[in-house]
């Protein structure tokens, strides 16, 4: 224990909160749109865009908002291509699961996301549909997906974008479809024809989304969380939710979420 002790104090210390005082400059990466966490409208910006120009102001540092079309390219984070010479903080499509917090340390948010199902019926088909997924990039359980599937015994046809999980959907080549919640969102579907629910939390739970941070910047992840803890006192957090639509159910027209 005596020996422990002695080598922690020979570790550099945290400076990376000082270091963003000395720029005066939070560095944020996003990719290109996620809505409606981001949406690369200037007008409005997106959930987790406004949110970290509030925690910047907060802290009285500018916000660089870098934008990197490799995030979301990925279920895994660790495939993104980040590095802290680009971001001190990844927002806009991080979800508070295991396998994100191997890599990066988290901060929820009130946004929170999960396997939502699409159908005309609002649930699931009978045995021997088929049924099209896409699985987002989020980093949901796939592998706990597919065994549901099979128990079910649905037919799991892979979609390669959201425009053509649309187009099955629409044209019924498909009984339902699967797909991250905020992808689900983002389809243009009628609502008098199709309905999106979540799929049950035994078969698949929810995840709060996050911002992410690197692992051992503890003085920056203290400030920033002390920042969301006096936005949200404020009802700056609640403000934003009520904006972009994240205080409404799946189930409600995603036209109004968009107004």
């Amino acid at each position: 224990m005596a020996a422990l002790l002695v080598a922690v104090s020979y570790l550099p210390p945290d400076t990376s909160l000082q270091d963003r005082q000395r720029d005066g400059v939070l560095k944020v990466c996003v990719p290109p749109s996620y809505p409606p966490l981001v949406t690369g409208d200037p007008s409005r910006p997106g959930f987790d865009a406004e949110l970290v120009d509030a925690i910047a102001k907060n802290l009285g540092l500018k916000l660089a908002l870098n934008v990197l079309p490799s995030i979301g390219k990925d279920f895994n984070p660790r495939n993104w291509s980040l590095t802290r010479a680009q971001c001190d903080i990844i927002a806009g499509g991080v979800a508070d699961t295991a396998q994100t917090r191997s890599f990066l340390q988290t901060i929820p948010t009130p946004a929170e996301t999960g396997w939502v199902g699409i159908s005309a019926t609002g649930t699931m088909p009978p045995s021997g549909s088929t049924v099209a997924i896409l699985p987002g990039t989020a980093g949901l359980d796939r592998l706990a997906l597919s065994g549901w599937l099979r128990k079910q015994g649905l037919r799991a046809q892979l979609m390669r974008s959201p425009a053509e999980l649309e187009h099955a959907l629409k044209s019924g080549t498909v009984a339902a479809g699967i797909t991250e919640r905020f992808v689900a969102a983002s389809l243009d579907l009628d609502i008098n024809t199709l309905t999106m629910f979540w799929l049950d939390e035994s078969i698949s739970p929810r995840f709060r989304m996050a911002l992410g941070l690197w692992k051992g910047d503890q003085t920056l992840k203290r400030a920033v969380a002390d920042a969301l803890e006096l936005l949200e006192k404020s009802g700056v957090m609640l403000r934003l939710s009520v904006r972009y639509g994240l205080d409404k159910d799946i189930e409600e027209p995603v036209s109004d979420l968009q107004k």
